[in-house]
């Protein structure tokens, strides 16, 4: 279990329609800013990673420079900092607010 005491692989599952096997190799790309520090991180990337997410992650505490990226999208100074193809970006979200993006998102 990781959080909101609902274990990751039972809500990271993809929402499909019956009898659909979930789509996995969609190309996709996100931006990850977060530190192995934050637990939300760590969550965060549990979450994309039970669903095979394909991601690029910012560790900020070996590039703390790039800190002011995140800032600079959000005008936060929380992680992590999920910013999605579409432009959409999610600050420290649940593992419900994150696993309904990525169904928006067919991910």
């Amino acid at each position: 279990m990781i959080s909101d005491d609902i274990a990751i692989d039972a809500i990271a599952r993809p929402l499909t329609a019956a009898g659909d096997a979930p789509s996995i190799g969609r190309p996709a790309r996100l931006t990850v800013y977060g530190a192995e520090w934050c637990r939300d991180c760590r969550r965060s990337k549990a979450v994309l990673d039970v669903r095979r997410v394909d991601y690029v992650y910012v560790d900020l505490a070996a590039e703390p420079a790039r800190a002011d990226e995140a800032e600079a999208l959000t005008g936060r100074k929380t992680i992590p900092v999920l910013v999605f193809p579409d432009g959409e970006q999610l600050v420290e979200p649940t593992n419900a607010e994150l696993c309904a993006k990525l169904d928006r998102a067919g991910l």
